[in-house]
């Protein structure tokens, strides 16, 4: 008999020092993290909010000739993609890009520049997640220029077309008087 009253203040001891010890939070299955916060993925200066998921498959970065990462790096995730732009001005503002042009509407784009790269953001809104392609390229340089012929020799450049190279009749002939009038091009 004091076996078993010993084993019971034994197991009624562990249940209720269980229950009072225990951390039990059932955590929710939508929520998702906040956008401000961010990480670092491929590309060391262009920080990424929390929610973005980077997808490997879709994406192709590689060493450019300054030794920084150039490419494509595309991210999924479930958020708003007005927010998801605002954001990202915020974050490429702090880690000093500067905006150099924008566009919304169904899709986004932002262009941005911090020498010697470029970066372009291009957002679109799906049904579920919202994609974001952040490509990051090395700025052109003016004596690059030099190595394409028509640029080097202004005058071995392909002359501008005119409308009769571009099939464009040069003159009008009306049937019910035949007579021809030159169109002036």
């Amino acid at each position: 008999m004091k076996v078993r009253a010993l084993f019971a203040a034994l197991a009624a001891t562990l249940m209720l020092s269980g229950c009072s010890v225990g951390d039990f939070e059932i955590q929710n299955p939508f929520e998702q993290p906040s956008l401000t916060d961010s990480y670092v993925s491929q590309f060391r200066d262009v920080p990424i909010p929390a929610p973005m998921e980077s997808l490997t498959k879709e994406s192709y970065v590689t060493v450019g000739h300054d030794g920084g990462k150039i490419g494509l790096e595309s991210f999924r995730g479930r958020v708003e993609v007005t927010s998801l732009g605002n954001v990202m001005m915020q974050n490429m503002a702090r880690s000093g890009w500067q905006l150099r042009g924008s566009s919304n509407g169904m899709r986004c784009i932002q262009l941005y520049q911090k020498e010697p790269h470029y970066a372009v953001i291009f957002y679109s809104d799906g049904i579920i997640n919202t994609s974001m392609d952040v490509w990051v390229v090395n700025n052109v340089s003016v004596d690059i220029m030099t190595l394409i012929p028509e640029a080097a020799n202004p005058a071995s450049a392909v002359p501008p077309a005119t409308p009769s190279a571009l099939g464009t009749p040069s003159s009008y002939a009306d049937p019910a008087s035949s007579q021809v009038t030159s169109l002036p091009y």
